[in-house]
């Protein structure tokens, strides 16, 4: 009985409290900065390109990546 008391009054104070840890915000901020990094990231070198092909005026022009003139399929 008692040890079940003890492990619901633990299991309370750990659900209400903030961790003892004293590094806890800084591992918090760290790991936010590397998930939104991890799902940013990705989209920065397409928008690069966008970009810079729109500045060069070629974006209306090339070539689409998905039906280049090598298929025969592709309509023109």
């Amino acid at each position: 009985m008692a040890i079940t008391t003890q492990a619901i009054h633990h299991l309370r104070r750990y659900s209400t409290q903030l961790p003892r840890d004293p590094h806890y915000k800084l591992k918090a901020t760290l790991m936010t900065g590397y998930l939104v990094s991890a799902f940013t990231l990705p989209f920065v070198p397409p928008l690069l390109e966008t970009r810079r092909t729109r500045a060069d005026g070629t974006y209306l022009t090339r070539e689409n990546v998905y039906c280049s003139s090598q298929y025969l399929g592709c309509a023109r």
